[in-house]
This record gives structure tokens, C-alpha cells and sequence, in this order.
């Protein structure tokens, strides 16, 4: 696969060319000719593995389960137990729904950071001007009263004394009800002109509009469509391809209505991608191939050969370059493989119908020639006798 876009990931995971190569565990193993000289001159590719392995989600879910179950049997108090509730969260390796939900949010997940990013930044906006125009009225409500005792302080009577307690009074608030009016005491209406805060009502007014229109309106709904619009799209992109799987045959590329027309029993594609065009036997062959011998090949596996693989070979040497572990020759993919061999938009029972059609399109236009030249004949006799009559009448 190719490397990452981001430039620190592509440098961590880079390779030199040599060490990129697929065979390059048994070329190197040949060379070192002992297994302690690859400990003791540890090379890039080592630590490209590993960063691998850590980069994998279902190696790091594993270890974080495994680790949640040791905490929990090693922590004495009772909340340790509640680290068992992560193994919940295996249920989404087990419905293909859930993946696809989690998916719409991690596939479009460089825009919605950029969005929940700005989203943040407009809660600070309005913090500050709420910490610059209304620190004495930015508030949530008191504490509440209960049988004659007032409760314990909670968030609800922090005030909105300096700037970060502002921006996290219309972060909560805002976000949670979506209306940061609630987090304003009333304010009176004042008409009288020489009072100096007779303003303040339009303030709050535009203050609470301008929040309303441009958070909870616009960016809210922004991070919302895209993580709709992304579930549609990943819905879509699924269900082409499972048209291309069950409508289409994946070797010779010809749909399933034409094999289903052409069939008497209603089940042509069905028995075609089975039988005649069975991918996986395609697979296999590419295996077998790989396997066997390359002095053993028949004439028709040196023919495949010839265009999908090629041996391997020590670029020092020239040598054959041979599996380590089982001995036997390399072979890899061809760096421009041909598929002519492949039966490209052409099918056996495609051309066997059109000869059993172009058979019957024959004899039946040998019956109607047959049938023309009797009633031909049978014209003739009757105008050879309507002649004779009219001679014998003169």
C-alpha cells in the first residue's frame, strides 16, 4: 500500500528501497547467513513493523480489553469493575451496521475536526463578549432550595467571572440546550433616556440571535449533515458494490441478465459464476502457479505465467531467490501483468448458444426454401394447366 498523506507519518513509515522489497526477509537472510547479525544491526524495517502493529485497530482493541480485564482484577475497589464494561464494545466487531455508523464518523473525520474546531472558536467569541457586556448577568440559575435547605453549589451558580468560566458557561449551556439565553438573568426593559445601561435588552437580544443563528443553526447542523451525507455515501458506495457482485460476473465482466435470458431454468448467472467462471478458481490457479515448480510447468501454465508472475532474483547474484523456510522459488507479481488470457466480455455458453441459435436460424431457413419451392411448383402446374385449357378451348 501506498504511504499516508500526512509527511510525519510518510517519513516514520518510509523504507529504503531495498528493505521495501517483499523478498527482502530471505535475501538478507542468505547474506547474513546468521540469525544474531539481524539482532545486533537492527535495521528501519524492524521499527516500520512495529509502528504497523501499533497502527492496526484490531491489535489495539485487543490490547486494550486485555488490559481493562487485568486492571479490573488487580484494582480492589468497586470501580474497578466498571472497566469491564468496555468489553461492550466488541459488539461493533460483530454488526456490519454498527461499523458502517462509526465509519460515517471516522471516514469524514479530517472535516468534522475542522468544523468541531470552529465550532470551539465561536464558543469562545461569544465568552469573551459575554465576559466583556454582561459579566453581571452572564450567570446559570441559584442553587436550588429543597425542604427549607439549599442544596450544594453546583455548575448552576457559577458566575461569570473571567474569561475561560464564560466560555464554559456557553459551551455547556449552549451546546446542551442550544439556547444561551438560558444562561442570562433577565434583564429589564428600560425606557427611560438618561438611564445608562437602557441598552442592554438590545444587546442581549443580538447577543442571543447572533448565537442562535451562527452555532446552534448553522455549524451545529454542518457537523450533523456531514455525518449524515457521509453515512448515505458510504450506504451507496456499499450497495454498488453489491450490484457489482450479484449483477455482474467478476471474470468476464458480462451481466446477469444476459446469461438469465439465454437460460431455460432461470438460474444461467447463478450456475455460470459456479461453474464456468468461478473466480476462485481463478485465485487458486494464481496460487498454484506460485507453488509448483517452475521446470514442472505444462504449456499453458508457462503461457500464464508469462504474463501475471516472474521469478525472483538477487539483483547482485542473479541469482533464483528461494523461500527460506520451504526452499522453493520465489515468484511475484509481474510489474506490468497482462490479463489478455482472461475470457474479457466473452463466456463457452455465450458462444455455444449462438451456435445452437445460428444452427436454428439455419435449418429454418432450409424448411421455408423447401416450403417456397413446393408452393413455387405447385404454382407452375397450376398455370401449366390453366395454358393447356385455354389451348384446347381455341
Amino acid at each position: 500500500t501506498g504511504l499516508p498523506s500526512n509527511p510525519l507519518l510518510a517519513w516514520l513509515l518510509h523504507l529504503p528501497p531495498e528493505q521495501s522489497d517483499p523478498t527482502y526477509r530471505h535475501m538478507s537472510q542468505r547474506r547474513h547467513q546468521h540469525w544474531w547479525q539481524a539482532l545486533v544491526r537492527p535495521e528501519r524495517i524492524a521499527f516500520v513493523r512495529l509502528l504497523y502493529l501499533l497502527s492496526d485497530l484490531y491489535f489495539l482493541g485487543i490490547s486494550i480489553m486485555t488490559l481493562t480485564n487485568i486492571l479490573a482484577i488487580l484494582i480492589s475497589s468497586p470501580g474497578g469493575k466498571l472497566l469491564l464494561m468496555i468489553q461492550l464494545l466488541e459488539v461493533f466487531n460483530h454488526s456490519r451496521v454498527l461499523q458502517n455508523v462509526i465509519r460515517s464518523i471516522t471516514y469524514r473525520g479530517n472535516s468534522l475536526v475542522q468544523t468541531g474546531g470552529l465550532a470551539l472558536l465561536m464558543f469562545y467569541f461569544f465568552g469573551v463578549i459575554g465576559f466583556l457586556v454582561f459579566p453581571q448577568y452572564f450567570q446559570f440559575g441559584p442553587a436550588d432550595i429543597m425542604g427549607g435547605r439549599k442544596l450544594e453549589p453546583n455548575n448552576n451558580s457559577a458566575r461569570c467571572t473571567s474569561i475561560w468560566k464564560c466560555t464554559l458557561i456557553v459551551l455547556d449551556m449552549g451546546l446542551r440546550k442550544g439556547d444561551l439565553g438560558e444562561a442570562l438573568d433577565d434583564i429589564e426593559w428600560k425606557v427611560e433616556h438618561d438611564v445608562a445601561d437602557r441598552y442592554y435588552i438590545f444587546y442581549r437580544m443580538l447577543y442571543t440571535f447572533m448565537f442562535y443563528a451562527t452555532v446552534t443553526t448553522i455549524l451545529m447542523n454542518i457537523i450533523f449533515g456531514i455525518i449524515i451525507d457521509t453515512f448515505a455515501e458510504l450506504r451507496e458506495k456499499k450497495e454498488q458494490v453489491e450490484e457489482e457482485i450479484t449483477g455482474r460476473c467478476f471474470v468476464c465482466g458480462i451481466e446477469r441478465f444476459v446469461f438469465d435470458q439465454l437460460s431455460t431454468e432461470g438460474n444461467g448467472f447463478d450456475s455460470h459464476v459456479h461453474d464456468d467462471h468461478n473466480m476462485w478458481k481463478y485465485l487458486f490457479f494464481q496460487v498454484y502457479l506460485r507453488e509448483k515448480d517452475f521446470d514442472q510447468y505444462s504449456g499453458g501454465e508457462s503461457y500464464v505465467f508469462s504474463k501475471t508472475l516472474q521469478l525472483i532474483r538477487d539483483p547482485l547474484t542473479h541469482e533464483t531467490v528461494t523461500d527460506i523456510d520451504t526452499g522453493r522459488e520465489l515468484k511475484m507479481s509481474a510489474r506490468q501483468p497482462e490479463l489478455l488470457w482472461f475470457p474479457q466480455r466473452d463466456a463457452m455458453v455465450l458462444k455455444d448458444q449462438r451456435s445452437t441459435k445460428g444452427q436454428q436460424l439455419v435449418g429454418q431457413m432450409r424448411e421455408l426454401e423447401l416450403r417456397s419451392s413446393k408452393v413455387a411448383s405447385q404454382l407452375w402446374s397450376q398455370v401449366d394447366k390453366l395454358a393447356r385449357a385455354v389451348a384446347l378451348s381455341e
